[in-house]
């Protein structure tokens, strides 16, 4: 879900074309892309790595919600998609949470503070007993709750993995996170001012892991483990694919960014949820760098 230029498909395909032939030959691999220009990237990458492979295996469809209910059995996928979902951003100002909106004024776009806009939102509040501190901003996210929703509908039996940088509950609305996690990426630079370059800079939210977790929860989608990147790709035994190579190759130095305790390897976190089968021991959970009741 959310394939990007199409280099993971086409690197998870291989890999199971060489492990498991078998397997490979009962495969069929969907992606979900909303793009058509990323759609067409997809395909050139995958047609690039496999040649013509895919004839009644392989398919694209722009939304989760054109999947038919309980359409598939196997394991739903995704990285870094939740945090480019919609978000609400509030505040807490004079004793009331009120809404972040967008106005436009003498030339430019201003922020004005107004009611909640929609009752899903005060839900959202309550549900996830979300308290902030006089001054402080933060983000609802209710757009990936919907998204659970639509992923919980769609499997029938298997597995829901989704990777990204976020949060639980209570990390994401602490006292000290005065101004949530809006963030806004130009070039590689990093900004938290939505307002300039609009329309060329993408914008992100970290994600609530914990309103991920119940949400699921409430779709029949089991939780079975939290835990971050790093220790996730260390359960799956990533360091014995390099351990051969020189430690200045280009392989070492990237997974050495995933690894780091202080960088993308804690930043990231690995949530993995069942729906329609018996929990069952991961390899990428064992190591784990939370309890279950940390969400």
């Amino acid at each position: 879900m959310g394939g990007g230029n199409g280099t993971f498909a086409a690197d998870f395909l291989q890999h199971c074309q060489i492990i498991s032939p078998e397997f490979f030959g009962r495969l069929s691999y969907s992606l979900v892309e909303r793009s058509p220009s990323l759609q067409v990237l997809q395909q050139s990458r995958i047609r690039e790595a496999m040649g013509n492979w895919g004839e009644g295996q392989l398919s694209w469809v722009s939304s989760v919600e054109h999947l038919d209910a309980d359409s598939v059995t196997g394991v739903m996928f995704s990285n870094e998609l939740v945090d480019a979902f919609p978000v609400h951003r509030v505040a807490f100002h004079k004793d009331h949470l009120q809404e972040i909106f967008i106005d436009f004024s003498e030339g430019q776009f201003v922020e004005r503070l107004g009611p909640l806009s929609s009752p899903k939102l005060e839900e959202y509040v309550h549900r996830h007993h979300i308290v902030l501190q006089e001054g402080q901003a933060s983000e609802l996210h209710v757009a990936a709750e919907q998204w659970v929703s639509q992923v919980a509908r769609v499997l029938c039996k298997g597995v829901v993995i989704t990777i990204d940088y976020g949060h639980t509950g209570s990390d994401y609305y602490a006292a000290d996170r005065k101004d949530g996690t809006l963030l806004c990426y130009y070039q590689h630079a990093v900004s938290t001012d939505p307002y300039t370059r609009v329309g060329e800079q993408d914008m992100t939210a970290h994600v609530n892991f914990s309103a991920l977790a119940k949400a699921g929860e409430e779709c029949r989608l089991s939780l079975v483990g939290f835990t971050t990147l790093a220790n996730w790709l260390m359960g799956l035994g990533v360091e014995e694919c390099v351990q051969d190579d020189d430690s200045e190759s280009k392989e070492v130095q990237a997974l050495s960014q995933l690894l780091r305790p202080h960088g993308m390897g804690t930043t990231f976190k690995v949530l993995v949820q069942i729906k329609g089968i018996e929990p069952t021991p991961l390899q990428g959970l064992r190591y784990r760098a939370f309890f279950d009741d940390v969400l």
